[in-house]
């Protein structure tokens, strides 16, 4: 984790801003790919507020770490689906735009790749829709292409997700073949193999896969699929409770996923996180919604 080795500055004041940088990098990732279940654990479990913050927490060190409460009789039930997007800045490009379910009940995730650049059935772009009537329309408008029931959605554009990345150190990936790709916006190479992805090649690395129709597709799928199962890790959720408790209501995020939820969730996520039933994240190709 990348907050093992975060080194502060010595003045009050940048010791701040660094911190503030490093939460928002930090949460804007655990948002986007690591609270999948937060909304399932609420609506599926019995575990609370009160049941959290009765139980007596450690304080590790000034890196905010802190032990998840021990005694908990977790149940992982339940499903839900969310919507994952990340746009360019100005909003006026999906480079990937995924539902993702949490599916609870057998343990796993669950990625439909939907095409960035597709309509609704009215013919509307969602991009459009997104930037001109706001995220509930674009909840509503995929919703009804995919006969899925989606309340949630998470969003990053290509700054926030690439710095967030950066600040997990990258995604370890097996790239299948070498890609050597470059038009005038950006050039993407890969080596054939294994290797860790640093956050700006990674979104290039989702915006390649946008070019090739619904291989494409699914290629973007399973990168989302390699996070889901390299990010929700046992380290990451122990690590990462202290700072959504104490910082996640500060950071405005392009999520309707709360603060309550997100605390609440982690005793759940750990217990996934470590869960001898879990299994691999797969993607599904709807082929209506290749349009």
């Amino acid at each position: 984790m990348a907050f093992r080795n975060h080194k502060f500055k010595t003045s009050k004041e940048d010791k701040k801003g660094d911190l503030l940088r490093f939460v928002l990098a930090f949460i804007a990732f655990a948002i986007v790919f690591g609270s999948v279940s937060l909304v399932v654990i609420l609506k599926n479990n019995d575990v609370s507020l009160r049941d959290i913050f009765a139980k007596e927490t450690t304080t590790q060190s000034v890196e905010g770490e802190t032990e998840l409460p021990s005694g908990l009789d977790v149940q992982i039930s339940g499903q839900q689906n969310f919507l994952f997007y990340c746009t360019n800045e100005e909003k006026t490009e999906f480079y990937f735009l995924e539902v993702v379910t949490a599916d609870m009940d057998n343990q796993t995730f669950k990625v439909y790749p939907i095409n960035p650049d597709g309509k609704d059935s009215n013919g509307q772009k969602y991009i459009d829709i997104l930037a001109k009537n706001g995220y509930q329309s674009l909840l509503d408008a995929v919703s009804e292409k995919t006969g899925m029931t989606i309340e949630k959605y998470a969003g990053s554009n290509v700054n926030t997700f690439a710095l967030a990345i950066n600040y997990m150190d990258g995604l370890e990936y097996d790239v299948p073949e070498r890609i050597e790709y470059r038009t005038d916006d950006y050039t993407l190479i890969l080596a054939k193999g294994k290797q860790t992805i640093k956050g700006e090649t990674l979104i290039k690395f989702y915006r390649y896969c946008k070019t090739l129709g619904t291989d494409g597709l699914r290629q973007q799928g399973l990168i989302t699929c390699k996070m889901l199962d390299y990010f929700i890790s046992e380290d990451n959720t122990v690590k990462g409770t202290a700072i959504f408790k104490k910082l996640l209501s500060k950071i405005n995020s392009d999520s309707n996923i709360s603060y309550v939820d997100a605390v609440s969730s982690m005793p759940v996520l750990q217990a996934l996180s470590t869960s001898e039933d879990r299994t691999d994240s797969m993607v599904y190709i709807i082929d209506e919604n290749i349009n």
